[in-house]
């Protein structure tokens, strides 16, 4: 996976044993050697601005599959990488109606990058823009 692309997946599961804002905020004190106080600054900011500050000290047990999605996608957004790749949405959002749930995200999130979305193939005309003839 490329520098470019931050992802979200399944298969990227959250540390069980850590808070929703400890997740987040582990990716910028490894990945660029923040302190912890910065790191989660960054993190209860990034949830804030999703609309999802409440969700800051719950651990990945105590979580619905949204509020799970929303901390992984916090985890990769706060990475601000051009590029977000969410893989097979429907596997991890089975609780909310999904192509809703990611545009309202997509719209609060405030980035700049290009947000990739991979899903099965009978699941293309959920994200297709909506079309209208006159």
């Amino acid at each position: 996976m490329s520098d470019q692309v931050a992802r979200v997946a399944l298969e990227l599961p959250l540390r069980a044993n850590l808070s929703a804002l400890d997740n987040i905020a582990l990716i910028p004190i490894y990945q660029r050697h923040h302190d912890v106080a910065e790191s989660t600054r960054q993190a209860r900011q990034l949830l804030e601005r999703l609309g999802h500050g409440e969700i800051a000290s719950l651990r990945d047990p105590d979580m619905t599959p949204a509020q799970r999605f929303i901390t992984q996608l916090a985890r990769a957004l706060i990475l601000k990488r051009p590029r977000l790749l969410i893989d097979r949405p429907g596997a991890m959002l089975y609780d909310v109606p999904y192509p809703d749930f990611i545009r309202q995200l997509a719209a609060t999130a405030e980035t700049g990058g290009t947000w990739d979305i991979y899903d099965f193939d009978w699941n293309r005309v959920l994200y297709a823009p909506a079309t209208h003839s006159e």
